[in-house]
């Protein structure tokens, strides 16, 4: 895995404090295309329960609020849950660290991580923490990023550079074998993987042709849809 500025943030406080600075800036998140993506994939069954650790804006939150689920979010970052307190009001919303997830065992129907575990000080704990909580056989989804996107590669090719960069602390990236690998050694197993490849109304005209085309291994990130083993 490339563990890039990881040594830039040594404990909970220091990566809370980073994300509260994000979130007064420019809060992060995806198009609501994506968040609707998500909710098909998982398919989920009315009435049920589900945690999204990470949450954010709560901008999943609310598009599972749409399904009929029973939604509790939680994140590290209070100006986050300002914002989510707000876009999906019908969620029971938590501040709290999601290596230490504030709920006993075998409770929840589903759980989500989308685009944060690799942001986590030990996404390994995450992991675990994540499989603790889910009941036998839950489902659990993870988006997570590749090192060898294709575009990735096309601006090393190029430039000599990866032509990465980011707000955000802690950032992590690796291959799908690295992460399923990480995965399934913390207590989940993997049903699927589907690729993601980011849609913007900035990106080139070459990028939106070539985006179909992208095979698996050289997507932008990974939809891992799990169970609990």
């Amino acid at each position: 895995m490339d563990f890039d500025k990881s040594s830039q943030i040594t404990n909970t406080k220091q990566l809370k404090d980073s994300y509260d600075e994000i979130y007064r800036r420019a809060p992060i998140k995806e198009s609501e295309e994506h968040y609707r993506w998500v909710a098909k994939v998982l398919d989920p069954i009315k009435g049920k329960i589900l945690l999204d650790i990470a949450c954010g804006g709560g901008h999943f939150l609310a598009e599972a609020e749409k399904a009929g689920l029973s939604t509790v979010g939680l994140d590290l970052s209070s100006e986050a849950l300002r914002i989510a307190k707000k876009k999906a009001y019908q969620s029971m919303i938590i501040c709290s660290d999601g290596e230490a997830l504030p709920f006993r065992n075998d409770i929840f129907d589903y759980a989500i991580n989308l685009g944060s575990l690799e942001h986590f000080l030990n996404p390994q704990k995450g992991l675990k923490e994540m499989a603790r909580v889910l009941k036998k056989d839950a489902k659990a989804l993870l988006l997570l990023p590749n090192s060898y996107f294709l575009r990735t590669l096309w601006n090393v090719f190029k430039t000599g550079a990866t032509g990465r960069t980011t707000d955000q602390k802690i950032d992590r990236w690796a291959t799908k074998e690295e992460w399923s690998q990480l995965i399934e050694e913390s207590g989940l197993k993997i049903q699927e993987i589907l690729k993601y490849n980011y849609k913007s109304p900035h990106t080139s005209l070459k990028y939106k042709i070539v985006r179909p085309f992208i095979p698996l291994n050289l997507s932008y990130s990974f939809l891992f849809s799990c169970v609990k083993a």
